[in-house]
């Protein structure tokens, strides 16, 4: 629920999650976590929960509506609305489809309050996943003015969103309407009911991946529940995209696979592969290429920012 990054248990049984209680970690949490992160699996069973893929609005094979999104995001001009909620490999595969679209990419910041202890301002898991894979390489906004104007302009025709209810970012249904949406999320809202393309997607207790944390530690996560029937993971939905684009063939992507690329491509995450990240607790990333941006989060039980920067600026100097 922050970049905390606190490590938890979760108790399922039978495809039900029953509670969620901290798992010790003490680079990140040591024995604690927030009661407010308890409750977070709720949105598995909540009744505005997407499992179906669509063409307006209507049910489609999942190969039929990948195709159209690639369709989609090969004409006219493409902004991508991503999300700091998306693991690391998804963001590494939504960065591949920036590149192949030359499309401006927005990330809406999601502040709040700090408690000083487990719960961080910035309220999104991945912020720095998306700054290491390059998807963005600046701090977030709080707003989405840029993208209404470029839509007024005609600058923006396609829109491809990620978790993202842009009417409640002030952006009216009257300007979507003036552009083809691909909708990528687990939850309807009023951006997916008027997408062109919806794509149902896991939640995190549905899927495996990784986060890159507060102090840029590389943490695994794996699934506690299946998704919802027929709904394959975000990875390779994306992954079907970009070969459809591409028109290259992409062998059955697994994250051994994904890492294997993610190592060569990014320099911060050379020699890390899959398997070294779960046989650990949390990989320290260097942080050394955005010491320099204004992060939200204040000290708080794992996290100093006047002493972590001033650890890398020395280490960097040396």
């Amino acid at each position: 629920e922050s970049s905390v990054g606190s490590n938890t248990t979760v108790w399922s049984r039978e495809g039900k999650i029953y509670r969620i209680t901290p798992r010790q970690n003490d680079a990140t949490n040591d024995t604690w976590m927030t009661d407010s992160g308890r409750g977070l699996f709720k949105e598995t069973e909540s009744e505005n929960r997407i499992s179906d893929y669509t063409i307006d609005g209507v049910n489609q094979d999942m190969e039929i509506v990948a195709q159209t999104a690639a369709d989609l995001l090969q004409q006219g001009k493409v902004a991508l609305v991503g999300s700091a909620h998306s693991s690391v490999e998804e963001q590494f595969y939504l960065k591949k489809i920036s590149e192949c679209t030359s499309a401006s990419t927005t990330i809406i910041a999601k502040t709040g309050s700090g408690d000083g202890i487990l719960l961080s301002e910035d309220r999104t898991p991945n912020l720095r996943g998306a700054l290491l894979n390059r998807l963005i390489t600046e701090l977030p906004n709080t707003t989405a003015d840029s993208i209404d104007s470029q839509i007024q302009s005609g600058a923006i025709q396609t829109l491809f969103v990620v978790n993202e209810d842009l009417t409640s970012l002030g952006i009216s249904q009257e300007s979507l309407a003036k552009v083809s949406i691909i909708y990528f999320g687990s939850l309807a809202n009023q951006t997916s009911e008027v997408a062109k393309v919806v794509v149902p997607t896991l939640t995190v207790f549905e899927k495996p991946g990784s986060l890159v944390n507060q102090n840029f530690i590389l943490q695994q996560f794996l699934p506690a529940i299946p998704g919802p029937k027929g709904v394959i993971s975000d990875v390779l939905m994306l992954a079907k995209i970009v070969e459809k684009m591409t028109g290259g063939t992409i062998e059955p992507v697994t994250l051994n696979m994904v890492w294997q690329e993610l190592s060569n491509t990014i320099a911060e995450f050379k020699s890390i592969t899959w398997q070294k990240i779960g046989d650990e607790q949390g990989i320290q990333i260097n942080p050394r290429a955005f010491l320099d941006l204004p992060f939200v989060e204040s000290k708080n039980l794992k996290y100093d920012p006047t002493a972590f920067n001033e650890a890398y600026s020395t280490v960097l100097e040396s």
